[in-house]
């Protein structure tokens, strides 16, 4: 009985350390499958989690690369300064370094303390902080306060060229202008953004490498051009206007002026119709400057010849219900004659002998209804209704430039055939565009097209220097010892309200090339609701004559293929200002500020001066090039200095 019973306790115990092996073997099975599973199959995620945990991604503003000018002048340029933020878990006492930093900071002592409490691991304090300031936080030697350095854009030369430029936003991405087509590529990156590591305390940012533009621009013509249609402008009481100036044989846009203008340094402050680019983004109607498009058509379909003349019907003509004027009474004109007198009613007359899709596809063909393709945002097409629209009064009035649109670059780009003996080019305002690595980029500019044959483009070119000559509608555009070819343009508005033609707003325009016998520079000035007395000669044409004439006092041989004489460094590969590429050793300090700024600038080039103004926080008014010959400071603003550089 005993043996039994331990026989059975025996085989009782066996099975249970069975069992036991089993569930312990099992457990280390599982312990195993499970950190194959987290090894091998949930690796990616874990990873990810680990990195959220670990690692404070914060958007920094970017090194963006530089815009320059033909002649190497910086438009647009990236400055580093000091940010400051917070890592609250490492301060202990908060209420003290509150206090201590609102004061350096300016800021309310509760907004400051409300940062530090807050949860979370990375908070903002203050950003792009003068040199001082970030210094005397540095100072403290407070636990929990970092920096990172980060770069505000800047443009030195303000207003100018502001629509074509452009302006970046708070994350240095462009909001407008070549900063906004050009982002992607001004802003090449290369690795993450800013990091915090908790168990290091440290932060890091990878490089970001931004590539760089050179443009068409002139910084004479552009200033001048600038100068004079806010001049004009203001005399006239228009509303806006545009002066766009074309180098004739390569379709480079030497100056692009717009107004009203605005500062990018400060954009928000100006009204965002101050943005817009009238050049390439508004469409008008462009009046008698279409004339020689319907002469040209009329030529080259052979519906007429040189030899026709045409009778202007005293001017008043009938088509069906509709009644054409002329604001002379003229009789029958020779084709010159009627460019020269700009005459709608014969105007009307020869569109008329054109067929319908013809007219239409040499409109096309000029460019109009069609964008130009110059690398701006924001370029529209004008619009050109499809031949079957087509009655016989939208021909008649179509062939003095109403019922149609287009923008000032299409209007420009389209008359500048005459300039080149029928070749369309393709407008550009980018000279070269380069990667941070130095490699160029190809821009895949269009080749010349040829619309109208050399015989009739030099055939209206003639009648177009007739316009420019005494009894012509430009007589006044004329330039002394130069020969002018050009159009004036008057178009009324149409008044979307009341559904008509206004009677009291208009657009006035020219567009001229010269020397006409071999042109090299094409204008066009285009005004916006001039009081009425400053419509025709008074209008546009004085404005065109002054941008002409400057033109000719700094390129007296007509010579745009080479910048001029300055000390600015052409396109590098980042092309961004530190202030250890410049001595800056010498700093300004305590009392008497403006005259060691003086001293400090004295003889510096731009680039330096830059630095220094980055580094100070100042900003600075620049004109001319090469070295600083003076500075004055700003009546109204302290932080405000106007430089002249000889």
């Amino acid at each position: 009985m005993i043996r039994f019973t331990n026989q059975i306790f025996s085989q009782s115990f066996s099975q249970r350390v069975t069992w036991i092996q089993r569930v312990f073997y099992l457990a280390i099975l599982c312990i195993v499958l499970r950190a194959l599973y987290l090894q091998v199959i949930d690796r990616p995620n874990l990873e990810a989690r680990s990195n959220r945990q670990y690692n404070r991604n914060q958007s920094v503003k970017a090194q963006r690369g530089a815009i320059l000018d033909y002649d190497g002048n910086y438009l647009a340029v990236s400055l580093p300064l000091k940010s400051i933020f917070a890592i609250p878990p490492e301060i202990k006492d908060k209420k003290k370094a509150a206090a201590q930093l609102s004061k350096i900071l300016k800021l309310k002592e509760k907004t400051v303390l409300k940062k530090l409490e807050a949860p979370g691991t990375f908070k903002w304090l203050k950003r792009n902080t003068k040199p001082q300031v970030s210094e005397q936080i540095k100072a403290l030697g407070l636990p929990g306060i970092h920096f990172i350095k980060e770069y505000q854009r800047f443009h030195p030369q303000q207003n100018f060229a502001a629509q074509l430029i452009g302006f970046t936003g708070t994350d240095s991405r462009g909001l407008e202008g070549l900063e906004y087509f050009f982002n992607d590529h001004l802003m090449e990156r290369k690795g993450h953004q800013a990091q915090w590591n908790p168990f290091t305390a440290r932060t890091y940012r990878d490089i970001f490498s931004g590539g760089s533009l050179r443009l068409t621009i002139r910084n004479r013509l552009q200033h001048y051009a600038e100068k004079e249609l806010k001049k004009g402008i203001d005399a006239m009481s228009a509303k806006d206007g545009v002066a766009i100036v074309m180098e004739s044989q390569t379709g480079r846009i030497l100056a692009m002026a717009v107004q009203p203008d605005f500062d990018p340094n400060r954009f928000a402050k100006f009204d965002s119709i101050s943005f817009f680019n009238r050049a390439v983004g508004a469409a008008y109607e462009p009046g008698s400057t279409f004339k020689v498009v319907t002469l040209a058509a009329a030529l080259e379909s052979k519906a007429i010849t040189r030899d026709n003349i045409f009778n202007c019907e005293n001017g008043t003509y009938q088509i069906h219900d509709r009644t054409i004027h002329d604001t002379s009474k003229y009789g029958w004109l020779s084709l010159e004659k009627i460019i020269q007198k700009s005459s709608n009613i014969c105007a009307a007359k020869i569109a008329q002998l054109i067929t319908k899709p013809i007219f239409y596809k040499m409109i096309r063909d000029f460019g109009y209804g069609t964008k130009t393709g110059i690398t701006l945002p924001g370029e529209v097409t004008g619009k050109v209704y499809e031949y079957q629209r087509w009655s016989d009064i939208d021909v008649a009035t179509m062939s003095y430039g109403h019922g149609i649109s287009a923008t000032p670059l299409q209007v420009i780009t389209a008359l500048n055939t005459f300039a080149t003996g029928g070749l369309l080019l393709q407008p550009r305002v980018v000279e070269e565009a380069r990667r941070a690595n130095g490699e160029v980029v190809d821009m895949n500019f269009r080749e010349p097209k040829r619309i109208i044959s050399e015989e009739v483009a030099e055939l209206v070119k003639g009648y177009m220097i007739a316009v420019t000559q005494r009894g012509g509608t430009a007589y006044s555009a004329r330039l002394k010892n130069i020969a002018v070819a050009g159009k004036t343009g008057t178009s009324r508005k149409f008044d979307r309200k009341k559904r008509e033609y206004s009677s009291k707003n208009h657009i006035s325009s020219f567009v001229g090339f010269f020397p006409a016998e071999a042109p090299r520079l094409t204008i066009l000035v285009v005004i916006d609701e001039p009081q009425k007395k400053y419509l025709g000669v008074k209008g546009a044409i004085p404005v065109f004559r002054k941008i002409a004439e400057h033109a000719l006092r700094f390129y007296p041989n007509m010579d745009f293929e080479k910048p001029e004489n300055n000390e600015q460094t052409p396109l590098v590969e980042n092309t961004v200002f530190h202030a250890s590429t410049v001595d800056l050793t010498e700093k300004i300090q305590g009392k008497n500020y403006y005259k060691q700024l003086t001293k400090l600038l004295k003889n510096k080039t731009l680039r330096e001066t830059l630095a220094i103004a980055g580094r100070e926080n100042v900003r600075i008014h620049t004109k001319g090039s090469g070295r600083v010959f003076s500075v004055t400071k700003d009546k109204k603003k302290e932080d405000t200095f106007w430089v002249e550089l000889r």
